[in-house]
């Protein structure tokens, strides 16, 4: 959770509580989390709102309003407010800010504002839980939370595996990379409790069954990022627990066969197209769009607004392409000022988990 810090400089699960997606939460917290992420993933496959009255944002508005309502009157059982940090808020709010003035600039304003005001409400309310409850209490029922929603999603979209070859979700209608997300953050939380020796026996079985999710969703970045992040995890462990050691090592030649002397990862980053991976194709195309998509000084330096979520690309079979990058958005949406903000706050969250 990096909208507020408020954790201690050393977390131990026996001196706070576990923050992970295999406990039973609060009800009211849970309630609020899965709302708050029903309201934000997609309810329709290829359509973006652009302005107007839309029934699906409308709705979408509403279940926020009953999210931040849940959330304010809760029992608080968390810190006071003045323990509160303000953390990356600030850099949000300015974000945002800089995407309405250029998408008023850009004639996209409308639609811009209801984005921007469904974000605030988002903010606000996880701002508002972490004020409510105990911060280990948030962080693992948000895990919870969104194991709760990938799993509806996987096990409703598993047909499309056999007509895709990824998995996709089905109700909510889920893209593979987002199920992968929603995954992702759980088993880091996992991996830590792992890593930690404070993990049980269903947890520790939970890991390779999510894996097994990731790896299907086909989600190339999701599954480097995990990689990644079990790798740091292990590196800033003071002291791995030897069992971890054993099952690694025993691991070990089963993953370099794997790599070397069959064709599944391979097939895996390629997809069927090494040509196309190793040019990263569509990637570069729409890298390209974006950064020369702004026509005007104004759109270079504010953007054009959060309401732009297709830009016209010169390709051979298509003459536009979906914005499926956070930082190529916000070239677009944001500008060159937006994107810095953007680079400061990630930044400077990076630090502040750094010193903890």
């Amino acid at each position: 959770m990096t909208i507020l810090a408020t954790a201690p400089s050393v977390v131990r699960p026996s001196s706070t509580g576990p923050v992970t997606p295999l406990c039973r939460p609060p009800a009211r917290l849970l309630t609020v989390w899965l709302i708050v992420l029903v309201s934000s993933v997609a309810w329709r496959r290829g359509i973006y709102y652009s302005g107007g009255l839309d029934l699906v944002v409308v709705a979408k508005a509403a279940l926020g309003v009953l999210a931040l309502l849940l959330a304010v009157t809760a029992p608080r059982t968390g810190p006071g407010w003045t323990q509160l940090r303000a953390g990356p808020v600030p850099w949000i709010a300015a974000y945002l800010g800089i995407s309405v003035v250029g998408a008023l600039l850009q004639g996209t304003g409308p639609a811009t504002l209801v984005l921007a005001a469904r974000v605030v409400l988002i903010t606000v309310t996880v701002v508002v839980l972490v004020g409510a409850y105990p911060w280990w209490q948030v962080l693992g029922t948000l895990t919870t939370a969104m194991l709760a929603l990938a799993a509806v999603g996987t096990v409703t979209g598993l047909g499309s595996l056999a007509s895709t070859g990824r998995l996709y979700g089905g109700v909510p209608p889920l893209n593979a990379n987002e199920i992968s997300l929603l995954v992702g953050v759980p088993l880091v939380c996992l991996g830590w409790r792992c890593v930690n020796r404070a993990a049980s026996t269903w947890e520790v079985a939970a890991v390779p069954l999510l894996l097994g999710v990731v790896w299907l969703t086909g989600a190339r970045t999701g599954l480097a990022a995990l990689l990644l992040a079990f790798a740091l995890l292990v590196v800033l462990t003071a002291r791995i627990p030897p069992a971890l050691v054993v099952c690694g090592a025993l691991c070990l030649p089963v993953l370099l066969f794997t790599a070397f002397l069959t064709p599944l990862l391979s097939s895996y980053a390629t997809r069927g197209d090494t040509a196309a991976t190793l040019t990263l194709n569509s990637r570069t195309v729409a890298w390209e769009a974006a950064v020369h998509y702004a026509d005007s000084g104004s759109a270079q330096v504010l953007g054009s607004g959060l309401a732009v979520k297709e830009i016209p690309v010169s390709a051979l079979y298509r003459s536009e392409q979906i914005l499926d990058s956070t930082w190529v958005s916000a070239i677009v949406q944001a500008g060159a000022v937006g994107t810095a903000v953007l680079a400061l706050m990630v930044a400077l969250t990076l630090l502040r988990a750094l010193a903890l």
